[in-house]
């Protein structure tokens, strides 16, 4: 069971309540096509979460099967309030980890990326770090956590994070002691220097304070990293911090460089290639003026990739292997051809024509013959295609509309 993929319907309704709000409050903290990022980011991990959680799953089990010191007993309330504070603590320890090293904080940049900070930041994931903080929970197998419970409360602890990416939230009293609460997990998104590297903690504030990695908001929070990384395309920002490193490591004339700058702590860079400029963060946030009915397009293919994504986690969930194989490299094929559309890319019109022509290619092959049963949504898929095709060209024949 994966609670942090059950609670997408409330996700969806915060995010509607914090835009309705806004509307209410005149104070506006969303960006379409940066919110839109945010949210294909998540796409993109949940198209790699099956394979990159048997990372996890497979050492978890083994060693909770064969090493395993107690048997806590799954029924105990107790073992389920001491594991989930256990669980926030591994987090911890992982977070912290993810920012300190050139190579861990690579899979963890893009949730850092956003230069605006609301409720859909908190799904800009990044789609590798399961990869790299496994590690960091085997210790609970070991202490003899089931497999299962452990599963449901990190799913838990990850839910709990969502609700914190907001600015219409203030300072919550007591709260702010020992909870992470919005005020704290703004200053863990904010490039200030004070800010840098600070307050870790999912949950539980207590371990920032314990060890020494907190900071109160005390001034204006100025979001982002400070080597932004200017693109809209989901897969391309998940990569890069490590272009960067790959840069560098080309670069530097030291073999050795080469090899450790990947495990040296975050920013560290080789002497010789130290006076090559990286991005910096400048006083705009990155945006591409777009035309406004282009903007609707993207829009309304948004809201198309994201029904796939749910008939493809369905499939799943049905032990279906089929139906995700084909459908999961077009919904990555239309994240990235969304980013390109906000970015106003030259080749996005080749780029989406051939996208439209794929998908509806898909749909009437598995209508028609891969799932004959399943013809109805092969022949609507396949509809949907052709308008949208027809609203591409009308949109190519119009360069002079207005710009938003």
């Amino acid at each position: 069971m994966n609670v942090a993929v059950m609670a997408v319907p409330l996700y969806i309704l915060l995010i509607l309540l914090e835009l309705a709000y806004e509307r209410w409050s005149g104070r506006h903290t969303y960006r379409l096509a940066d919110a839109v990022t945010s949210i294909d980011t998540a796409v993109l991990r949940m198209l790699l979460e099956g394979p990159l959680r048997l990372l996890l799953v497979v050492p978890y089990a083994w060693l909770y099967e064969h090493a395993r010191l107690w048997t806590l007993d799954p029924a105990s309330p107790w073992t389920w309030l001491l594991g989930f504070v256990a669980v926030d603590f591994c987090f911890y320890w992982a977070h912290r980890s993810l920012h300190r090293y050139n190579l861990l904080w690579g899979a963890h940049q893009p949730h850092h990326s956003s230069e605006d900070f609301n409720l859909s930041t908190a799904l800009r994931k990044g789609a590798f770090q399961t990869a790299f903080d496994w590690p960091f929970y085997l210790p609970l197998a070991l202490l003899g956590l089931p497999l299962p419970l452990f599963l449901v409360l990190l799913g838990a602890q990850l839910v709990y994070q969502f609700w914190i990416h907001s600015q219409h939230v203030g300072r919550l009293g007591m709260l702010e002691w020992f909870m992470v609460t919005p005020s704290n997990h703004r200053v863990h998104h904010g490039q200030n220097d004070r800010y840098i590297d600070k307050n870790h903690g999912g949950v539980f504030i207590v371990w920032d304070r314990l060890f020494g990695t907190f900071a109160d908001e005390t001034e204006a929070v100025r979001y982002g990293v400070t080597t932004p990384v200017r693109t809209f395309d989901p897969l391309r920002l998940q990569f890069s911090w490590w272009r960067l490193l790959w840069a560098d490591a080309v670069a530097t004339r030291s073999w050795r460089d080469k090899l450790r700058l990947w495990w040296m702590p975050t920013g560290w860079r080789p002497a010789d290639v130290r006076a090559r400029p990286w991005p910096k963060m400048g006083s705009e946030k990155f945006d591409c003026p777009s035309q406004a009915g282009l903007r609707w397009y993207a829009f309304a293919q948004f809201v198309a990739i994201n029904a796939l994504t749910l008939v493809y986690l369905a499939s799943v969930k049905q032990a279906g292997w089929l139906l995700p194989l084909l459908l999961g490299p077009l919904i990555l094929f239309g994240c990235v051809s969304l980013g390109w559309l906000f970015e106003g890319r030259r080749a996005l019109w080749r780029l989406e024509a051939v996208r439209l022509a794929l998908l509806a290619a898909f749909a009437l092959a598995w209508g028609l013959w891969l799932a004959p049963a399943q013809w109805l949504f092969g022949m609507g898929l396949a509809g949907l295609c052709a308008a949208s095709l027809l609203w591409l060209v009308w949109l190519a024949a119009r360069p002079q509309m207005a710009q938003a």
